[in-house]
């Protein structure tokens, strides 16, 4: 699933259009301006994002390959290789493949997991951000005066989302305080409708279900940042990588078995890596931008979206 469109949004079927006409060129080319300058920036933050998740990667893999061959040259020096009738290379064999199998299964079922969990995620941006503009446009189809102040308070949410609360997240610090006071605003201005004709009755039943959404989007957009399970994946993944390349002692540090022990750890490594990226994804090196929200604001949001004071 892509984040491409999310300017529009719609229509929904039966609906109108969301966004009004261009008159003429003056009204087209502010909107031309802000979608240039909004492309530059993403670019910039992507190529940032794209370096800083390679060196995180490189890092990675250049620590498993230290892991694995600092313990294969510890136990050389710690424990003895025996001899034939020890049989020490084939008890060193059997406990390696046992230990590797579930230290295999355990990296498999986390990275299917954290991925899984990963595009939650991506998947419930855009539900949220559908939601927001199910709200904004179904608010205008509604009319009189809570429009302008429902519009006002939806734009202010999703600009302390973009500005604030992304930030908090990627630091484990939770949801913003200003972005539920900000949806509270709007909610309790639902509310408080009182329609008329069934028109709006239908429109109010429609927006105060649409309102509760976006609640139950933010908790579940929270809930990867509030992992605190992190040493329960890791130590029995770095225990399990040291132990297997510790049995690895029997065999001598020739050229080609320090290539294919370094191979096995650049691959644990780029495993490793993976699940890292995907456990926090509000922060590098598995980021996921904003995308959803900022296209808001860069749409019709940001015609009501009172200046920033100061």
């Amino acid at each position: 699933m892509t984040t491409r469109g999310f300017a529009s949004f719609g229509p929904r079927y039966g609906q109108e259009p969301r966004y009004r006409p261009y008159n003429d060129r003056k009204d087209f080319t502010p909107r031309i301006e802000r979608s240039s300058a909004f492309d530059h920036v993403a670019a910039m933050e992507t190529l940032i994002d794209y370096f800083t998740s390679a060196a995180s990667g490189i890092g990675f893999v250049v620590v498993t390959i230290g892991i694995v061959l600092a313990s294969y040259f510890v136990a050389r020096k710690l424990l003895h290789p025996g001899g034939e009738a020890d049989r020490t290379l084939e008890v060193a064999g059997n406990v390696a493949v046992r230990v590797a199998t579930l230290h295999s299964l355990i990296l498999g079922l986390v990275y299917a997991q954290e991925l899984d969990d990963y595009k939650a995620v991506r998947s419930n941006l855009i539900d949220e951000a559908v939601a927001i503009s199910d709200v904004f446009n179904d608010v205008r189809r509604y009319g009189g005066p809570v429009t302008l102040e429902v519009q006002q308070g939806l734009a202010r949410y999703v600009a302390v989302v973009v500005d604030d609360e992304w930030g908090r997240l990627a630091r484990h610090e939770g949801l913003s305080p200003k972005a539920w006071q900000e949806w509270e605003a709007v909610y309790d201005t639902i509310l408080d409708l009182t329609p008329v004709s069934e028109r709006e009755r239908y429109l109010s039943a429609r927006l105060k279900d649409r309102v509760s959404a976006i609640a139950k989007y933010r908790q579940l957009r929270e809930a990867p940042s509030l992992n605190h399970f992190f040493w329960l994946f890791w130590a029995p993944a770095l225990i399990g990588l040291v132990i297997v390349s510790a049995a690895f002692y029997v065999y001598r540090p020739s050229r080609t078995h320090l290539v294919l022990f370094s191979l096995f750890g650049a691959y644990s490594g780029v495993i490793l890596f993976f699940i890292f990226a995907f456990g926090n994804p509000y922060a590098n090196p598995g980021k996921l931008q904003p995308r959803p929200f900022q296209h808001l604001l860069e749409g019709d949001f940001r015609s009501v979206l009172p200046p920033k004071s100061g």
